[in-house]
C-alpha cells in the first residue's frame, strides 16, 4: 500500500481525537503536520514537512495513560500523573538524543530533538519503501534465501549498535524494518526503546507503557516490572524473521509458556522442519534466538 492511501485509509476509517491536526506547525513553523501515521503507548507519529518542503516523520512523546490533549498542549490527566508525565518526557527526550547519535546506515536517521506542547518530539528521516510485512503480501517471492540472510545481518548490525550503546529498541517487527528504494533494510519506530532506567518508579511506568505484539514479543514484554535484555530485541528480530520465512506468524510466546508449565509439547516449530534453502547454522541460530525462556537465547 502507499504512503497517501494508508493516510486516507487510516482518516477514512477513524477519527483520532488525540493526535495534531493537519497544518499544525511545530518549532516555529520548522515543521509543518500533514498527516497521522501511527499511536501507541508511547507516542504519535505523523507525516510533516520541513522548512525545506522535505516530507519527515515527527515522533511525539504521547503516553495515552498519563496525559490528555488540551489544543495542541499535553497536560497530565490528573494531578497525579504530573510527576510521571515529567518524567516520561525527560526520559523520551534523553533517549531521543542518544538514538540522534546512533549513525548508522540501517538506523532510521534523527534530525532534531526538541521540547514544546508541554512535551517531547524528534524528526527522523521518511524513509521511502516497503517494510517486510508488505513485501511478504505483495511480493513474497522476491524473498528469496540470500535476500532475507543479507536482510537479517544487516539489521543484526543496526540493533548491535542499538545494544552497544546501552539501548534496547523493544519493538521490532516486520512493519518496523522497511527496504529502502536501494534494498537497504532500515529499522524504524524507536518510540519505545529506552536505556535501563536507574529509578524504580521510571521502570515501573515505562513497564505500564510496554509495548506488546502478539508472535514477535518474547514472554518478557507481558509482565509488567520483568527483566529486560539484548536477548528480548533478539527474540523479536528471530520471530519476524521467522514470519518472513515461513509466511506464517509464530505461537505467541504466552501460549509457548503455558506450554512449558504445562509440560506439553512447545507449539513452536523450528525452522530446520519447516524450510529449506538456507544454512543449518543460520536457521539454527534463529531457532535458539526464538527460545521461550531468556537464558537459553543468544545474549547478544
Amino acid at each position: 500500500m502507499s504512503l497517501e492511501n494508508e493516510v486516507s485509509s487510516i482518516e477514512d476509517d477513524e477519527e483520532f481525537v488525540d493526535e495534531l491536526k493537519p497544518n499544525t506547525q511545530l518549532m516555529h513553523g520548522q515543521y509543518t503536520i500533514e498527516a497521522f501515521l501511527a499511536a501507541g503507548g508511547f507516542g504519535i507519529t505523523y507525516l510533516a514537512r520541513d522548512s525545506l518542503n522535505r516530507r519527515v516523520v515527527v515522533k511525539e512523546c504521547f503516553p495515552g495513560n498519563f496525559c490528555r490533549r488540551q489544543n495542541a498542549s499535553v497536560m497530565p490527566r490528573s494531578r497525579a500523573h504530573q510527576s510521571e508525565l515529567s518524567s516520561i518526557v525527560r526520559l523520551f527526550s534523553q533517549e531521543a538524543m542518544s538514538l540522534a547519535k546512533a549513525k548508522h546506515p540501517n538506523i532510521v536517521g534523527v534530525h532534531q530533538v526538541f521540547e514544546e506542547n508541554n512535551t517531547a518530539y524528534m524528526a527522523l528521516d521518511f524513509v521511502q519503501g516497503r517494510d517486510l510485512l508488505e513485501i511478504l503480501k505483495e511480493d513474497a517471492g522476491s524473498l528469496t534465501p540470500p535476500v532475507v540472510e543479507g536482510y537479517l545481518i544487516k539489521v543484526l548490525g543496526a540493533i548491535q549498535h542499538i545494544h552497544n550503546m546501552g539501548m534496547l529498541h523493544r519493538d521490532i517487527s516486520p512493519d518496523n524494518i522497511i527496504i529502502n528504494e536501494a534494498g537497504e533494510p532500515i529499522l524504524i519506530d524507536f518510540g519505545a526503546a529506552r536505556e535501563e532506567a536507574s529509578d524504580e518508579r521510571v521502570t515501573r511506568m515505562l513497564s505500564a507503557l510496554r509495548v506488546v505484539k502478539d508472535g514477535y514479543s518474547p514472554q518478557e514484554f507481558y509482565i509488567a516490572g520483568s527483566k529486560q535484555s539484548p536477548s528480548c530485541d533478539l527474540y523479536s528480530l528471530a520471530a519476524s524473521f521467522y514470519h518472513v520465512i515461513t509466511g506464517e506468524l509464530p505461537p505467541d510466546s504466552q501460549r509457548r509458556l503455558s506450554a512449558r508449565a504445562a509440560n506439553d509439547a512447545d507449539p513452536y516449530v523450528s525452522l530446520g522442519v519447516k524450510v529449506s534453502g538456507y544454512s543449518k547454522n543460520f536457521v539454527t541460530g534463529l531457532d535458539k534466538a526464538i527460545s521461550i525462556l531468556p537464558p537459553d537465547r543468544m545474549q547478544s
